[in-house]
């Protein structure tokens, strides 16, 4: 047995030393290939935007004759701005294939992406590398030169709506057109967006621009779209043809766009800005060419409605006067050119004279229209009181008409044609307006308990004006223009019965209480305090209705007045003292909700 495990053993050694001494096949030989050589269709290629999805060129070169299967072969084609050796190259890969071609739009992405400019002739350096599939044996074309030029893609711009815009004031936060527009790709870059508009003829010399970053479309509101057109040179209150284009840009490089929709023209009819307030100042008017930031009440317009504001005034012959929507302010004015009426102007094409007051003098009623662009002078037969008190049963002093009226009892003069005056009101009672304290030869009232009609004399009824329905805290507003009054409850901060000023900037620093009379104001009428008080030169103050309590305080944001606010919406920094000391006249109005602060 033993015997028979050797000889195996032995026959398997010499299979295995047989085995190992077979020659094996040599690995297979490749020969080198040839460079390939690259050719166009064409070598000036300038497509249009209608070429976008069309092939405009095909480049395609010779077998490199490589061993492989061609199939398995790699292309790269390599192009470059001429005489950069390729340096900044762009590159497209092809397997098995002898060559490849490109759309207008490929072709304009190339050019963009190297940030070449648009509409423009480049010429550039083109060659193709092969190589085996695993990048071995890499030979390189000859190099061909092309001449490409970009194309930008055309802009059209579409309205909502090409009829005839006339913009109404009534509807100013309102839709007035919309726009859009496809996209303007040029390259990888995001492309930016803006509408031009200017009127006809003025062919976007200095147009106005409304930037939109990627958007689309865009959206106008009346108000938006008046002002707009207004800056681009349409009057207020006019009819114009406006004429819009979408602009592209290149990111937000707004100084260079890169193309233009063709216009579109719309008609619209514009209207005047409204100004929040509205004054006259003049020659012609009592106080003559005095404009200061404390202007009377007596030269300020009241606010008809949502377009136009209407003064009575008394005028002088012979002199003029200009409308100014800013007390103390000459930035801006309005006017006209006729003592009767006509196209308001603004600013500089308001004549150098002013407007002229009519050839009578006497009082009259001015209407501006801001609708419209126009105004109106007009004689006027009624008088507007110099002053205006309440007196009955529902207020507190009853029916003591006495010529010492509380100023409790006594209207704020709201403008040149309205008071106003916030009063408790008894239930089941009633009061009159009369315009002399103590006098009952004159009274106005009406007929209901929220308002209406104005009636005077004795077209008052017997039981007088009924107070509401409830007991409380009410707003009476009387305009004598309309000749109506309107009766509101009241929710805001109550008039106080004192009012006194505390603070660093005043004598008596920030001790509360604090010193008086000096520094208690005094009531002239419902709703106002004055008081002329030295003020240092820094420094701040606070209001407060109780001396020697800090429950309530009053103040504002500015050291010359303007919005009154109270209590923790008065800033932790209290009211910033003027920066000149002197002495200061302080009104503080609580139905305007207002303080002034003027240097005396």
């Amino acid at each position: 047995m033993k015997n028979i495990f050797k000889l195996l053993l032995l026959a398997t050694g010499m299979l295995m030393m047989y085995s190992s001494c077979k020659k094996v096949d040599p690995l297979p030989f490749y020969a080198n290939g040839a460079a390939p050589v690259l050719t166009s269709s064409s070598t000036t290629i300038a497509p249009t935007a209608n070429d976008s999805s069309k092939v405009v060129v095909t480049f395609s070169w010779t077998n490199p004759k490589y061993a492989t299967d061609s199939a398995t072969q790699k292309f790269i084609l390599e192009i470059d701005s001429a005489g950069r050796n390729f340096a900044k190259e762009t590159v497209s890969i092809v397997s098995g294939q002898p060559g490849i071609s490109f759309t207008g739009q490929q072709l304009n992405n190339i050019l963009a992406n190297f940030g070449f400019a648009a509409g423009k002739a480049f010429s550039f350096d083109i060659r193709v590398t092969s190589s085996y599939g695993n990048n071995n044996e890499q030979l390189k074309s000859n190099v061909i030169k092309v001449t490409i030029t970009s194309y930008l893609v055309p802009l059209k711009l579409t309205p909502s709506s090409a009829s005839p815009l006339v913009l109404l004031v009534s509807n100013a936060t309102s839709k007035a057109v919309s726009f859009n527009w496809k996209s303007s790709p040029y390259g990888a870059d995001i492309i930016n967006y803006a509408i031009q508009l200017d009127t006809v003829g003025g062919n976007f010399t200095s147009p106005q621009l409304i930037k939109y970053g990627s958007s689309l479309t865009s959206d106008f509101t009346v108000t938006d779209l008046n002002s707009a057109a207004i800056a681009a040179g349409a009057i207020g209150g006019s009819t114009k043809n406006v004429e819009f284009r979408v602009v592209s840009y290149l990111g937000t490089n707004y100084d260079n766009p890169l193309v233009y929709s063709d216009p579109v023209v719309i008609n619209i009819t514009t209207f005047t800005p409204i100004p929040e307030n509205f004054y006259i100042v003049g020659d012609a008017t009592a106080l003559g060419w005095n404009n200061d930031a404390g202007l009377s009440p007596t030269q300020q317009f009241t606010r008809l409605d949502a377009v136009s504001y209407g003064i009575i005034v008394n005028l002088t012959a012979g002199k003029g006067y200009v409308f100014v929507p800013v007390a103390g302010n000459w930035d801006h004015k309005f006017g006209g050119t006729s003592a009767t009426g006509g196209t308001l102007l603004a600013d500089n094409a308001v004549p150098g004279s002013n407007t002229p007051s009519p050839a009578t003098s006497g009082t009259y009623q001015i209407v501006v229209n801001f609708q419209t662009g126009t105004y109106t002078v007009t004689p006027y037969a009624g008088a507007i009181p110099a002053n205006l008190y309440i007196v009955g049963d529902a207020t507190a002093l009853a029916w003591n008409n006495t010529p010492g009226l509380a100023p409790k009892q006594q209207f704020t003069r709201l403008d040149a044609v309205s008071y106003g005056i916030i009063v408790n009101l008894t239930a089941g009672n009633g009061y009159v307006f009369v315009p002399v304290a103590g006098n009952w030869d004159h009274k106005f009232g009406g007929t209901s308990g929220t308002g209406g009609t104005l009636l005077a004399d004795n077209a008052v009824p017997g039981s007088n004006t009924p107070a509401p329905a409830t007991t409380g805290l009410y707003k009476i507003i009387v305009n004598f223009q309309t000749n109506t009054y309107t009766v509101t409850p009241y929710t805001g901060v109550p008039v106080p019965d004192n009012l006194y000023i505390v603070g660093d900037a005043t004598a008596g620093a920030w001790s509360n209480p604090v010193p008086t009379p000096s520094q208690q104001f005094t009531q002239t009428d419902n709703a106002t305090f004055e008081l002329t008080v030295p003020l240092t030169g820094s420094g701040a103050y606070l209001f407060l209705p109780l001396n020697g309590n800090w429950d309530h305080k009053f103040g504002g944001t500015s050291g010359t007045g303007g919005a009154l606010l109270s209590d923790n919406a008065v800033p932790g920094s209290n009211t910033p003292g003027p920066t000149v000391a002197g002495n200061y006249k302080i009104v503080v109005n609580f139905i305007r909700n207002t303080y002034t602060v003027t240097k005396q």
